[in-house]
């Protein structure tokens, strides 16, 4: 059985389902395929370790298919305040301050897929394929031709590849990637302090690497913890009071002190930057095109940016056969956007790591600089909030809300 779409997207992650939803709702026929459905036994009784800080931008993007705030929103925590300290130094942001009623929010990663599936499952214009893979693809000609592994043959205008930071697609068109390993790990879990979390996105970069403790919606904290891989690990299977321990050693948070911590978590961390976002009818988006340090919590934020921006960029194209001008605008648009972003993140990790408490000491002294010029704070806000003048026009329906 052949099957003609103009569309088709190969992973339905936040990122790929959000640009299936986009490109349906311009009219176009969507195949989507992904190896897993969202976990039928979620949500579960404690927080998903998989949560991300979530842009009011990428919400705006999130509401404009339906999928925002969904029928989890008393799971989603907002945070009007943040603060990063560095040696002697701080910077603060408020919501209020920038016309804001939120500078982002923490959501499970769970919570917005399973919400994007339940928009595509009711939206006539995709066709869902899971649980299913590709097998056999075709890049060569003017069309992407694929065969599932369930049997039917897939044809389109374009192909999607939201499929991961290690795509297979990608690896498949020969599409070359830089890498920097890092050789650290992140470690992730939730905490419980002295004083409940009301609202506030603390970050220290402390002597082992950044630490952050993110709002969950019951009070407590996610923590991000950023070290060398050894210590990582290390401290996963450490028992809970030398952890603990360790970790009080290094903040001073409002929150008080850390007295308990749930189940530990460590992903690997590297850097990925792939050298081409298109080749013929295959397009990259999300992880596939980049992967970021999560330091700033921009990873799937730049995602949905993706999706947004390559919508925004098909808009004027009424058949997908005449789809190079605008691929080619939406490879610089976000190739650009993603070197600033990634660039400037991994420039403040590595000069952080400078020797002697060197690195910790020039940012704190960036950050004392940077509290009082007020421009360059709105300037910063404005990306970090993902609704500036390089934006997709959705995200920046955020600033006019």
């Amino acid at each position: 059985m052949r099957i003609d779409v103009d569309v088709l997207v190969v992973g339905g992650g936040v990122a790929g389902a959000t640009a299936a939803l986009l490109l349906a709702e311009q009219g176009r026929q969507v195949a989507l395929v992904d190896a897993q459905a969202p976990a039928s036994d979620w949500p579960g009784e404690d927080y998903d370790p998989r949560v991300i800080a979530l842009s009011p931008g990428s919400a705006a993007i999130l509401e404009a298919v339906g999928a925002w705030p969904g029928p989890w929103a008393d799971r989603m925590a907002a945070y009007g305040r943040m603060q990063v300290h560095a040696g002697r130094g701080s910077i603060e942001f408020k919501a209020d301050q920038h016309g804001l009623q939120a500078l982002g929010w923490i959501a499970e990663i769970p919570a917005l897929r399973a919400t994007l599936w339940q928009r595509i499952e009711s939206n006539p214009r995709i066709q869902l394929f899971c649980p299913d893979r590709l097998g056999e693809v075709e890049l060569d000609g003017p069309r992407a031709r694929a065969r599932l592994e369930s049997g039917p043959r897939l044809s389109a205008e374009l192909l999607i590849a939201s499929d991961g930071a290690r795509s297979p697609l990608r690896r498949l068109a020969g599409i070359e990637v830089d890498e920097w390993h890092y050789n650290q790990h992140a470690l992730i879990a939730p905490v419980r302090t002295e004083r409940p979390n009301d609202g506030l996105a603390w970050q220290r970069f402390t002597d082992f690497g950044p630490l952050a403790l993110l709002p969950l919606a019951d009070g407590r904290s996610s923590i991000v913890w950023s070290q060398a891989s050894e210590r990582t690990l290390a401290q996963v299977k450490m028992p809970a009071e030398e952890f603990l321990f360790e970790i009080n050693a290094c903040q001073d948070s409002p929150m008080g002190e850390v007295l308990e911590v749930g189940a530990r978590h460590a992903l690997p961390l590297v850097r990925r930057r792939a050298r081409r976002l298109v080749q013929g009818p295959l397009v990259l988006l999300g992880d596939a095109a980049r992967s970021v340090h999560p330091l700033a919590g921009q990873g799937l934020n730049l995602g949905l940016a993706d999706a947004a921006a390559l919508a925004e960029c098909l808009t004027p194209v009424e058949s997908l056969a005449d789809r190079g001008r605008a691929l080619d605008h939406y490879q610089r648009w976000r190739r650009s956007a993603s070197e600033l972003i990634g660039g400037g993140i991994h420039a403040i990790n590595e000069t952080v790591r400078l020797p002697a408490g060197l690195g910790k000491h020039l940012l704190g002294a960036g950050f004392m600089l940077g509290q009082g010029l007020w421009p360059a704070r709105e300037l910063f806000v404005e990306r970090a909030c993902g609704f500036d003048r390089d934006s997709p026009a959705l995200a920046r329906r955020a600033r006019a809300a």
